[in-house]
């Protein structure tokens, strides 16, 4: 989702997501010349997970739409199952870091 998130109310809005970078438009990711910084995710955190995290991950990625050609049934749910509980790990870290105090104070430390 590309909306104009920095002519909200101030403060930051965060976006979990899978990968590392927002492309404008779903349709357009393909199009490489428009992977780039925008004013319009000026305010905007993104969280998503550690490429090195990924490569752990059964196929060393995230599964996907193309999983469905790939692999057959009973693999694909295994895979996609083993992906989602992995992932409750960076849901516990992420509230960790919540618990410790006001996010925005915790990076002001660092």
């Amino acid at each position: 989702m590309h909306w104009p998130y920095n002519q909200m109310k101030p403060g930051l809005v965060l976006y979990p997501h899978f990968q590392q970078q927002v492309v404008p438009g779903w349709l357009d990711k393909g199009l490489r010349w428009r992977h780039r910084a925008t004013p319009a995710l000026s305010n905007m955190v993104l969280l998503c997970p550690n490429p090195e995290w990924v490569r752990t991950l059964p196929g060393g990625k995230l599964p996907d739409r193309t999983d469905f050609k790939s692999l057959p049934p009973p693999q694909r749910m295994k895979v996609w199952t083993e992906a989602v509980l992995r992932s409750e790990q960076m849901a516990e870290e992420w509230q960790q870091w919540l618990d410790a105090g006001c996010p925005a104070d915790v990076l002001k430390a660092l």
